[in-house]
């Protein structure tokens, strides 16, 4: 018997599979073991790479209104099945398979609708904002973060430009992708937290799963999505091959959501630069005698210099705070050593 993504008459046929692929993991019902079958179409052959992406280009291009009559016609044209049943499965692959077969008849930039206007919602530093969107999911931006959101017809698509956020997402038949420039995650209903930065994009997933996605040039294994359950964190970016996961060691809800700041054998640099996003105050490590030290602990978010005077408490490190706004510390004297005769 062949597989059936081989049944589908009329065309390129790895342009018709690729755009079943296509219809197939933006579906509702998206298996895990379809990720893996499409992974395995994926590396079997250099054509279903380039026509799989030459597709999901022209998607983008197209955006998933394609009003252009050309298309119209070619979805009335168009094979409606791709092995499984479903009207909204039939129109992705439908539309899917009429970009492929228009593009060359009229151009790409005849299938451009108007594109999905962006929300951009942002904090300043040291400030944090709840959100409820319009679909019902409830995001709490970090400080000094901004999101930008888009609703489309079959998706709700996310983009966190730098920072933190929670978020609580509402179920429905939509999914919702939120990218950093690492990677990101794709759902249907669940909560996670999602940080990205220049270097790398971490999630820490509370309720339900997840698929995480590899930054868009990704290729190779490093493209291939991930799944990811409730009860784990992963990393992504800052080098790494695919996204590293490990157990989540708090499953409630972040701690920087109710100010405060809990590290677990940090480094004082890490400790450091977390106090200074939130502005209370700019922590400034001044030598090299201060990177061996380990942070343990709960504090607040704003308590930038009580931090600072409980280190110089605890450890050989000198506190200057002479410059304002500043909290400098610096490698002390062993207190038994200052004590010696």
């Amino acid at each position: 018997m062949k597989p059936e993504l081989e049944s589908i008459a009329g065309g390129d046929p790895v342009r018709q599979q690729a755009a079943a692929w296509f219809a197939r993991l933006r579906s509702d019902d998206a298996t895990a073991a379809d990720t893996q079958r499409w992974t395995a179409w994926l590396e079997a052959d250099p054509r279903h790479r380039s026509a799989y992406e030459r597709l999901e280009r022209l998607w983008s291009e197209a955006g998933e209104h394609a009003p252009h009559p050309e298309i119209a016609r070619r979805l009335a044209d168009g094979p409606a099945g791709i092995g499984r049943t479903g009207a909204r499965r039939r129109w992705l692959f439908g539309l899917a398979t009429a970009a492929t077969l228009a593009a060359s008849a009229i151009g790409a930039w005849a299938l451009r609708p108007p594109a999905a206007a962006d929300t951009t919602y942002a904090t300043a530093v040291g400030e944090q904002r709840s959100l409820s969107l319009e679909d019902g999911t409830r995001v709490t931006l970090d400080t000094d973060t901004r999101l930008r959101v888009a609703y489309l017809d079959d998706e709700r698509r996310m983009v966190l430009d730098h920072g933190r956020a929670f978020f609580r997402v509402a179920h429905e038949a939509r999914p919702l992708s939120v990218r950093t420039r690492h990677g990101g995650v794709r759902v249907v209903g669940t909560a996670f937290e999602l940080r990205g930065d220049e270097r790398a994009a971490e999630v820490a997933l509370i309720e339900g799963e997840v698929l995480l996605l590899p930054p868009e040039h990704a290729r190779g294994p490093a493209a291939v999505p991930v799944r990811m359950v409730a009860g784990q964190r992963a990393r992504l970016g800052d080098g790494l091959t695919a996204p590293r996961i490990e157990p989540l060691r708090a499953t409630a809800a972040p701690a920087w959501l109710s100010g405060r700041l809990v590290f677990e054998d940090a480094s004082l640099a890490d400790a450091a630069a977390e106090f200074n996003r939130y502005g209370h105050g700019r922590i400034v490590l001044d030598g090299d005698g201060l990177s061996a030290i380990r942070i343990t602990g709960v504090f607040r978010s704003d308590g930038a210099a009580a931090f600072a005077g409980a280190l110089a408490d605890a450890y050989p490190v000198a506190l200057d705070a002479s410059e304002p706004g500043v909290l400098r510390l610096r490698p002390a004297p062993d207190r038994d050593e200052a004590r010696a005769p």
